[in-house]
């Protein structure tokens, strides 16, 4: 039992830290596309453009924290196919909990661990979100931070 939880709080941890990076490095990115979006003639298409990149970092994340959890219970042999493993994963992160394909009942503290990362990375997302079309905004009406 302590050894999923150890072993899915380092897996949790390892999402949300690249979820961060992700958000630093798209912070970055903006930060040199400023004069871009402060002078933009138009608006919407370096909004466009801004979500898009947003967008593409969100699906990247989650797509990445569902390969990692997949990669470790093929690893753990909890799946036998890699097909049912990111299937699983996808269906844990994302929280939906079908039950069609489950973990066995000694490793079921793991597919709990995946959704609890995945919601709290479904929330880190939405932050960034949410941060950078506030900043987009602010950067478009002339405003400092």
């Amino acid at each position: 039992m302590i050894g999923q939880l150890l072993l899915g709080s380092v897996i949790t941890l390892f999402s949300i830290m690249t979820g961060a990076i992700m958000w630093g490095v798209l912070n970055e990115v903006l930060e040199k596309m400023e004069p871009w979006l402060r002078h933009s003639d138009n608006r919407f298409m370096s909004f466009v453009v801004v979500l898009i990149m947003v967008v593409v970092c969100i699906m990247s994340v989650t797509t990445f924290g569902v390969w990692l959890w997949a990669l470790v219970f093929l690893q753990m042999s909890v799946f036998s196919t890699l097909e049912e493993a990111v299937y699983y994963s996808l269906v844990a992160y994302t929280t939906l909990g079908i039950g069609d394909v489950v973990v066995p009942q000694h490793q079921r503290l793991l597919g709990g661990m995946t959704g609890a990362n995945g919601f709290f990375m479904f929330g880190l997302m939405t932050a960034m979100l949410t941060d950078i079309f506030r900043h987009v905004g602010r950067m478009q009406r002339g405003l400092k931070d």
